[in-house]
């Protein structure tokens, strides 16, 4: 991770040193662009990718929802933060969207459930427009 943070010359080049840098774990890597629609969900696994998910604002997907589980998956009944997450970003909408009001989205339950640990916001293009928070166990 941290040589591709000092290495990769722009995005696309850092998507592909994370889809294809070994690893030991199953990790998902959460990537933001300086540059608008530069944002991509890798899912990887210890061989390689098992997805790349980039957003598709043409398509109406501004924004996308990762939490513990694969995307294309449905998650469990008891512990469905993607569907709330989802509901809660149609209705602030794109043209509403910043640091607070993301920081809001990720903040209310279930989004926000009893074993966050912390919930950190980021701008790429603005890198010091920043926020994390630890969470207080509820």
């Amino acid at each position: 991770m941290r040589n591709t943070l000092e290495e990769a010359v722009d995005f696309e080049d850092a998507v592909m040193k994370l889809a294809k840098i070994p690893i030991i774990a199953d990790v998902y890597y959460i990537v933001a662009g300086a540059r608008p629609n530069q944002g991509v969900v890798v899912t990887r696994n210890r061989e390689g990718p098992a997805d790349i998910w980039p957003l598709d604002p043409v398509n109406g997907r501004w924004y996308q929802v990762e939490t513990n589980y694969d995307h294309w998956t449905t998650p469990p009944p008891f512990d469905d933060r993607r569907t709330p997450a989802i509901k809660a970003l149609n209705a602030t909408g794109q043209e509403n969207i910043n640091l607070d009001t993301l920081f809001k989205v990720l903040s209310v339950k279930p989004t926000l459930n009893s074993i966050t640990i912390y919930t950190t916001v980021m701008s790429a293009a603005f890198p010091e427009m920043y926020r994390t928070e630890v969470r207080k166990k509820t």
